[in-house]
């Protein structure tokens, strides 16, 4: 264990490991990880992986009796969530459904490893540290990482940014189906949009990926079909303070405290637990506006940052991160699976950028654990407001808040043309 911590922490092989040593032990924990979560599939029925077993399954039965949300009726996730479905549904049919879906994001992410570190022989520092970082990540962040529709976009997610310097086109264009399926690829996009100069390539990209999902609905279901593929983007205006958001980990915390007014309640309309009380409907509404200045404000300074000769090997993690963490802090909802958006970027930025980004991945672990730890485990205690899972909840969150402070700061301090950007260019190129 601590030889696997100081490799984590200077990126060094400890003198008794091998080349093939290391990376039989690095495949063997990434497999390790899925096989341990995902056997926790069979010994519940629900928690932690109800989405997968009760609600994608149900969605996927609609689909398939010719009711397919996000074509004939509109539907919370982005149309082509049910594509991965479909896919979980062919491996392991009703039935067994979650083996199925267990076995998808398997070959997903040992796929994206492989990029990472087998593929050409790039077993070089920079990625296998990047690639250590993401396996210990996984068992961090626990059976969450692997039972949601978020598992899917991740390693796609990843592959696309780790790409970019060979075809933005491409990579936009993967990035762009990642968001067809949960919205959070978008922030990517746009991070990949304001640091490149071949921002024409990350247009057709996207045009063609859009085509190439919406297309088929308009085939079958015509102009209503795309009404209700693009439903997801205003389906959950109308929502509630979801309990782990940001925002409403502040109230709870109170809540627990003893301060009156204040009520845990699970919605039926939305499948979610919320908070309910004093100054949380106006908190809420505050959200989604803050979200947009946020957006607009990232872009902007990365922007003239860019304009001043500030690099994109530099500027792009750290925007990227900046832009995902504000999804997630200004958010009404706050399910533990968005921390899982976090590995695609961190393993970007510790394969362009290691040095800065060193702080940020040591902070992205404990994120993870203490994620983990909320949900499943101790999420009774969250639901119940008890002081305890109050002030996890909290804790998890200021730090989401503190690593939005460093990637900002990284955004508004990165030097121009370092010696360090063009090593982390070449390697990536």
């Amino acid at each position: 264990m601590n030889q696997l911590l100081t490799l984590l922490r200077t990126g060094q092989r400890p003198e008794r490991w091998t080349p093939q040593f290391e990376l039989r032990m690095l495949w063997g924990l990434f497999i390790g990880a899925h096989i341990a979560f995902g056997a926790l599939s069979a010994l519940h029925n629900h928690m932690p992986y109800a989405d997968v077993t009760v609600v994608y399954r149900g969605w996927l039965d609609d689909a398939l009796a010719g009711n397919a949300p996000g074509i004939t009726q509109p539907f919370v996730y982005p149309v082509a969530a049910l594509l991965p479905m479909w896919v979980a549904h062919l491996l392991g049919g009703s039935e067994f459904f979650v083996i199925g879906w267990m076995v998808e994001v398997f070959a997903l992410n040992a796929l994206a490893l492989w990029w990472l570190i087998t593929r050409r022989g790039r077993f070089t520092e920079l990625y296998r540290r990047a690639a250590w970082w993401w396996t210990v990540f996984l068992w961090l962040l626990g059976p969450i990482a692997l039972g949601r529709i978020d598992a899917i976009t991740v390693p796609i997610a990843m592959v696309a940014l780790l790409r970019l310097r060979r075809s933005v086109a491409t990579s936009s264009f993967w990035l762009t189906i990642g968001a067809w399926m949960k919205v959070w690829p978008a922030a990517l996009v746009a991070a990949v949009f304001t640091t490149t100069k071949a921002r024409l390539r990350v247009i057709a990209g996207g045009i063609v990926a859009c085509l190439l999902v919406l297309l088929p609905v308009a085939a079958v279901a015509g102009v209503p079909g795309v009404q209700n593929a693009l439903s997801f983007v205003t389906g959950q205006n109308e929502r509630g303070l979801q309990l782990e958001s940001v925002a409403s980990s502040v109230f709870l915390l109170g809540h627990s405290l003893g301060i009156g007014g204040y009520e845990v309640r699970y919605s039926t309309e939305i499948l979610t637990q919320e908070i309910l009380g004093p100054g949380v409907d106006a908190v809420g509404a505050l959200l989604t506006p803050m979200m947009f200045v946020l957006l607009i404000g990232l872009i902007l300074v990365t922007a003239i940052r860019i304009h001043r000769g500030a690099t994109m090997a530099r500027m792009l993690p750290a925007l990227s991160l900046s832009i995902v963490l504000s999804f997630i802090i200004a958010n009404k909802v706050g399910s533990p699976q968005f921390i899982a958006w976090l590995a695609a970027i961190i393993v970007l930025g510790l394969v362009w950028n290691g040095r800065e980004f060193a702080r940020i991945a040591r902070l992205g672990l404990i994120v993870a654990g203490l994620t983990q730890w909320i949900y499943p485990w101790a999420y009774g205690w969250v639901v119940h407001a008890e002081l305890f899972g109050a002030v996890l909840l909290f804790a998890r969150n200021a730090l989401l808040v503190w690593m939005l402070v460093l990637s900002v700061r990284m955004l508004l301090t990165s030097r121009t043309h370092t010696a360090s950007s063009t090593l982390a260019s070449k390697q990536e190129a």
